[in-house]
């Protein structure tokens, strides 16, 4: 019998495309993006540099008006001439960036469809630069939405699903890999319920529950920021394809981040 071999760049791609559809067709995900874009755009206010990149699912989030970064990158598992950013061609798992290259990273449930979580975090603190930003957009496990999922996984066959990480597993997990980071923040406990009475009343619960921060949000986003001094040394030199840092001139969208170039290269780039 002949053996099925699925690419965990081909199935998390179709991971994305199950959330972008939900994004878009949902209320709960319509609600979910205009609070996710007015959150990450407060946050990002602050947040400068050269280089951001943007992983995950497209959410509908309009990042390409928030943050001061200079150059907005997207990674992308298949080429999409429609893509609005910069796009390269890639893997959430071994982003094709030099170590310490990155000013930002913004997860958009990345974690959730990686089939190696622990694996993306790693490399998200590879390529950013020491003290760089890292905002992390996950599903939570314990809200009204997490639960009745949780439940139909265990009742479903199904193979593709999206994995619910919680708030504080996340932050073990940023912890052990150097990073200091700040509490989860929670958007959308409830669907709207449309425009009569109890649908305004209900709305009105949901905003005090997010003001509060109630831990029954549908998603969450967590800031994080790589401490200067951390470093993952295990005693094992492994050796790496060599990677460069971002080149400044104009790439062509959905051609990968050349992996090579000399080091006079790069300080020359860095130095026009």
């Amino acid at each position: 019998m002949p053996m099925s071999v699925t690419s965990p760049m081909i199935d998390e791609a179709n991971r994305h495309n199950d959330l972008s559809r939900w994004y878009r067709d949902k209320a709960l995900g319509q609600r979910l993006t205009g609070q996710l874009t007015e959150a990450l755009n407060e946050s990002l206010e602050q947040v400068f540099g050269y280089h951001m990149l943007v992983t995950g699912a497209d959410m509908g989030l309009e990042l390409s008006r928030i943050g001061k970064t200079q150059r907005l990158f997207r990674l992308v598992t298949r080429t999409n001439a429609d893509q609005p950013l910069q796009a390269v061609l890639g893997a959430s798992h071994e982003l094709p960036f030099a170590s310490d290259s990155l000013d930002a990273l913004v997860l958009c449930h990345t974690l959730n469809t990686s089939s190696v979580p622990h694996q993306t975090l790693r490399e998200c603190q590879r390529v950013l630069v020491p003290n760089g930003h890292l905002f992390v957009i996950s599903f939570n496990p314990f809200s009204f939405r997490g639960v009745v999922g949780g439940l139909r996984r265990r009742l479903s066959r199904g193979r593709r699903h999206t994995k619910s990480v919680s708030g504080r597993r996340l932050g073990d997990w940023l912890s052990l890999l150097g990073f200091s980071h700040a509490e989860p923040h929670y958007f959308a406990s409830f669907a709207p319920w449309g425009r009569g009475r109890v649908g305004h009343l209900m709305d009105r619960f949901d905003c005090w529950l997010m003001r509060i921060n109630a831990p029954t949000g549908t998603a969450y986003l967590l800031h994080a920021r790589k401490r200067v001094a951390a470093q993952l040394d295990s005693g094992v030199k492994v050796e790496r394809p060599g990677l460069i840092s971002i080149p400044l001139g104009k790439t062509q969208e959905g051609v990968p981040v050349p992996r090579h170039v000399s080091h006079s290269r790069q300080e020359g780039a860095e130095t026009t």
